[in-house]
């Protein structure tokens, strides 16, 4: 028994990518072995393809694929004297022996798109749909802005190509080799000699099989902790340990949700580093960049105020830029040198992250007393030279990511979390990334959806920004501009990690409270990222099942259709929802924004902001949206898990949700849970599935039994039903038991929404292990003329604001003792007269209807108003 438990905890401790399943030596079935050459059939769509100049091949892990021993396929192999021909399923690969792989010699055939392909050796696949990059640092958009800082950084090629293949060059990737230590591997660069290593990816269309396959035998995209999909403020400024607890109890006070607190590198004391006294030390770099010692005018007690941060419910991260090693003017130099066994006292013990002794006295003694203290992860901020000083060729991003996962893999069964950059194929193993410093611009707003997006051709699926961008460009106004932030955090809640963040400049604004005539509408992109946590949450649980990311481009799901590549900007958010953001400024006139959307063909899309209902076409539709209005368009019937309006930390356990169900059609969704923390949850989770079904003039919404369980599940769950775009119900009952209509409902009771023509069934407590049945009962015809309520919505929420300018007006120009027209109140008044009296709504609707055409009419007459007063009311009534 003492042995087994020793083994589990050995298995705790490994790192992400090792597992029992994981071998990098491939069957010998699978391999075909021809003179120099080798081919590994690992699926009927991946070929490996190695040449040794002295005929040994390669059996250990490479810092990007760690298992070949996959189930063999089936495949044929037909050996002539001159040449082999492997034949899967899907490839027939041909090589001409002898020589080293080139173009004349080596080639595969494949069906693309119910097209013959041929690919040769050497082939330049100028149709790769591209990976991503180590960082956006200086970046002003895409890569061809003139404005572009820096040009170092361009995005590599990824897995997947529109011309039906790629293949990943693993040649000179190193090596993990064992050794004997808690590391299990250390790195180790590839054999002298001449050799090639080759992997054919040969999935033509079939975009997510490929990702799939590739965590087979590259690893899989771990599930990062459940607080990591909160706020994240972050802000490169010297504050101190009071500002910070000041800070964050402005927002609880202003209902700001948060759950992480990143401290800059004003943690430590900085030697006096300003941008006028750039003294360099030994190592090329800024003194005062790398630092470890708490700089004690700013935070006196240290573990106080960490441990005030727990009680708070915050995950604390600092700051490191490790580059500059140990300096004698460290707290843990005397640590360090002791244990590592420097002998050159006084003088600074340089980086070498790639010796594993010195990592080992680095977590050791410098990391570990922090993490004591209560520091929870790590935001390495590596910006420094790109390949080690030590090991030839290493890429110091991708090992500083390999260690610092292991060593946090290391504390126990709590989930390892880093925060760093891309270091190349295999990094999607080390979960969040954080993409770097780019411009404060519209353009690179432009540019994040399809970066953010694309970067999942490689698994990298957890991409952090800094909403709101960096640092303003030269030429560019010194202000923040509160449009542009707040368009920012509206495309961040659609992105892995929300994360607002800028450099040390006082003109740079991140606390939305400064922004008065802007703070509500981004707080509401605040309270709108919490709410879709759950949703977020099973897509991240699906990215560790599948490996397909949150981000998805269109392509993965119409890789025939031209506007799925074009269409740069728009995404899949998970399975169900298409981000469209506004990227661009609203037209100072009519207060709209607008930009085009591709609504693909067979699918009807609900747009959660206006209410309309599209039927999904190979046309572009053009959409128009106040600077309070965040569009997103959701799958015609599908259920969006949501959280109630009280969660505002992910690391205060609910058992609470709202279950939306989108109209137009019958659907089903998971609710995932597990304990948002434990390395466990491949297999220690629960799931509950639930349905909507439409029969008749009934809805049924059904919520199974919870399968599955986990440390802390609760026993019971609450449940909110919402129907937007819905008549108010003849009868709701749960489990056969009608229950009764409340204007102001409680639990057991149901309401309904004028705002959002929502009726809302407050189920509440429900046993989690026997789950409920909801009924909805319309009226004969309700659900038959559900398409009259469509695009309401999002006028009436329009009028809110529209109201208190148009009182205003017609009181400066009319009459301003007397009631604003009949023919604006009716529409505006609207969803008030529906929440007060559902059951008037058939009345209520015509004369919304009745009213706006009058409207429009009338105010067009109304020639006392400002001409540019009568084209935004119209715009606003009429344009969504």
């Amino acid at each position: 028994m003492k042995k087994l438990l020793v083994l589990a905890a050995m298995v705790l401790m490994l790192p992400s990518f090792v597992s029992a399943e994981n071998n990098p030596k491939a069957d010998e079935k699978a391999q075909v072995v021809v003179g120099n050459a080798r081919f590994t059939v690992l699926t009927p769509q991946m070929i490996r393809m190695e040449w040794a100049e002295d005929g040994k091949f390669e059996d250990r892990a490479s810092l990007t694929f760690v298992n070949r021993k996959l189930e063999v396929p089936s495949f044929k192999v037909r050996d002539s004297r001159s040449k082999v021909t492997i034949t899967t399923s899907n490839v027939t690969l041909t090589y001409i022996k002898g020589a080293k792989f080139s173009a004349e010699n080596l080639k595969a055939e494949i069906v693309v798109a119910g097209k013959k392909v041929v690919w040769h050796y050497g082939d330049k696949d100028s149709l790769n749909l591209m990976g991503t990059t180590r960082t956006l640092d200086g970046y002003y958009g895409y890569e061809d802005n003139p404005k572009n800082r820096s040009r170092r950084s361009h995005m590599e090629t990824g897995l997947l190509s529109r011309a039906g293949w790629s293949v990943v060059d693993d040649s000179t990737r190193h090596l993990f080799v064992p050794v004997e230590s808690h590391w299990k591997n250390w790195v180790e660069c590839r054999p002298e000699g001449d050799r090639l290593d080759l992997y054919l990816f040969a999935y033509g269309h079939e975009y997510t099989k490929a990702l799939k396959d590739y965590t087979r035998v590259a690893g899989d995209i771990p599930l990062p902790p459940k607080y990591v999909f909160g706020y994240w403020w972050s802000r490169y400024w010297q504050y101190s340990d009071n500002e910070l607890r000041d800070l964050v109890e402005t927002m609880r006070s202003l209902d700001i949700p948060i759950d992480v607190l990143i401290i800059d590198m004003d943690w430590h004391d900085t030697w006096g580093l300003t941008a006028k006294n750039p003294k360099r030390d030994e190592y090329g770099q800024r003194v005062g960049w790398t630092g470890y010692t708490w700089k004690q005018q700013l935070f006196p007690a240290p573990e106080v105020f960490l441990s005030w941060c727990r009680k708070q419910n915050l995950k604390t991260s600092l700051n490191l830029h490790p580059a500059s090693g140990i300096q004698p003017y460290e707290e843990p130099y005397k640590r360090f040198t002791e244990a590592y066994g420097w002998k050159e006292e006084g003088k600074g013990v340089p980086y070498k992250m790639s010796e594993m002794k010195w990592a080992d006295t680095y977590f050791d003694t410098v990391l570990a007393p922090l993490e004591k203290q209560g520091i929870d992860f790590w935001w390495l901020d590596w910006q420094q030279w790109v390949t080690s000083k030590y090991v030839k060729d290493l890429n110091n991003t991708f090992w500083l990511n390999h260690t610092f996962d292991h060593h946090m893999a290391q504390k126990g069964n709590e989930r390892p979390m880093i925060y760093h950059r891309w270091g190349g194929l295999g990094s999607h193993r080390y979960q969040t990334g954080f993409s770097g410093d780019t411009y404060i611009a519209w353009d690179v707003l432009q540019f994040l959806p399809w970066f953010t997006a694309t970067a999942s051709n490689v698994g990298y699926g957890y991409w952090g920004h800094d909403i709101g961008g960096h640092m303003f460009h030269k030429s560019d106004a010194r202000v923040t501009d509160p449009e542009m932030y707040l368009r920012w955090l509206q495309y961040g809640v659609f992105t892995p990690i929300f994360k607002t963040h800028c450099t040390k400049k006082s003109e740079i604004e991140r606390r939305i409270w400064q922004f008065p005539n802007h703070m509500f509408d981004m707080r509401a992109a605040m309270h709108l990222r919490y709410a879709l946590v759950p949703y977020i949450y099973a897509a991240a649980r699906e990215t560790f099942d599948t490996g397909v990311s949150m981000c998805r481009p269109m392509y993965y799901s119409h890789p025939e259709h031209d506007l799925a590549y074009s269409m740069k900007d728009q995404f899949m958010f998970g399975n169900d929802m298409l981000v469209a953001s506004i990227l661009s400024p609203a037209d100072k006139n009519t207060g709209l924004a607008s930009r085009k959307v591709w609504l693909p063909k067979g699918e009807k899309w609900f747009n959660m902001v206006s209410g309309k209902m599209y039927e999904g076409s190979d046309e572009l539709v053009e959409i128009h949206c106040t600077q309070a209005e965040n569009p997103y368009f959701v799958k015609a019937g599908a259920i969006i898990p949501m959280y109630p309006k009280s969660v505002r930390n992910l690391q205060v356990a609910s058992n609470s949700y709202v279950l939306t169900c989108v109209p137009g059609g019958d659907g089903e969704a998971t609710i995932y849970e597990d304990d948002g923390k434990s390395k466990d949850y491949a297999s220690v989770y629960s799931t509950i599935k639930v349905t909507k079904r439409t029969e008749g003039n009934k809805v049924t919404i059904t919520v199974a039994p919870r399968k599955g369980s986990f440390d802390g599940a609760s026993a019971t769950t609450s449940y909110e039903v919402r129907l937007p775009a819905n008549y108010p119900p003849k009868a709701v009952r749960v489990d056969g038991k009608e229950l009764k209509y409340n204007r102001y409902p409680e639990a057991g009771e149901w309401g309904y929404d004028g705002y959002t023509l929502a009726p809302y069934i407050l189920v509440g407590e429900i046993n989690s292990a026997k789950g409920c049945v909801v009924e909805v009962e319309f009226a004969e015809g309700d659900l038959a003329q559900q398409s009259k309520l469509f695009g309401i919505q999002g006028i009436v929420n329009r009028c809110v604001p529209l109201t208190a300018e148009f009182k205003e007006v017609y009181g400066k120009y009319y009459d301003s003792g007397s009631m604003m027209p009949d023919f604006y109140m009716n529409i505006s008044q609207a969803p008030n007269f529906i929440t007060e009296f559902p059951k008037d709504i058939q009345r209520s609707i015509d004369n919304y209807y009745k009213s706006l055409e009058e409207c429009l009419v009338e105010v067009a007459k109304m020639d006392k108003f400002p001409a540019e007063f009568r084209a935004r009311v119209a715009a606003l009534l009429t344009k969504q």
